[in-house]
């Protein structure tokens, strides 16, 4: 399915241009850096790219007020260097959610989405819809359900939360973990 409002100018592919495309919520975006064969696949592109540098984590915090003495809160990100920033802006205005900030830690720009809502509406239909062809296939079809647990409320329930830890540790196998999963499930009320 072709995104692009109007035909889209004729360039070298390397050449700037600018263009619209709309995106899954029907708003247009326009880009003045990026070339139209991109911009054609957008969903495809961001698909791809989140493929070599996108995240789907779950991160675990002690949280007292909390049922079960934890929280657990799932999450989508992309990094990329400062000078290659634009990207991220595309993926922000694309998914019409989310934010870009600073990684101080490996000194880059990170594109972030935590709001559930957002990412039960707008991350996960995406990559349903445009599928990854590798290994983060695996992680993103953990994280789907990680989100539908959470979705459904059934992450208050003991048995539920340890189903997510366990599910969450088996994403990212090359990421590190500060605690060991035994500690969180151990730890449970």
């Amino acid at each position: 399915m072709d995104n692009t409002v109007g035909s889209p100018p004729t360039s070298r592919r390397s050449d700037p241009v600018t263009t619209e495309v709309k995106n899954q919520n029907g708003l247009v975006l326009t880009s003045h850096y990026t070339p139209t064969s991109l911009l054609r696949n957008v969903p495809e592109y961001i698909t791809g790219y989140a493929d070599g540098e996108g995240c789907f984590t779950v991160t675990f915090n002690r949280k007292l007020k909390a049922n079960l003495g934890w929280e657990a809160k799932p999450s989508f990100s992309v990094s990329q260097n400062e000078d290659k920033r634009q990207v991220l802006d595309i993926i922000q205005k694309y998914f019409d959610c989310g934010y870009i900030r600073r990684d101080y830690a490996d000194k880059t720009v990170k594109y972030e989405v935590r709001n559930h809502n957002d990412l039960m509406v707008k991350i996960i239909p995406h990559f349903e819809k445009f599928p990854f062809l590798s290994g983060k296939k695996r992680d993103f079809e953990l994280f789907k359900k990680i989100c539908g647990i959470i979705d459904r409320k059934a992450h208050l329930q003991k048995d539920s939360f340890i189903k997510i830890v366990n599910l969450a540790y088996q994403m990212n196998g090359s990421g590190k973990r500060r605690r060991p999963a035994k500690e969180i499930i151990n730890s449970l009320r």
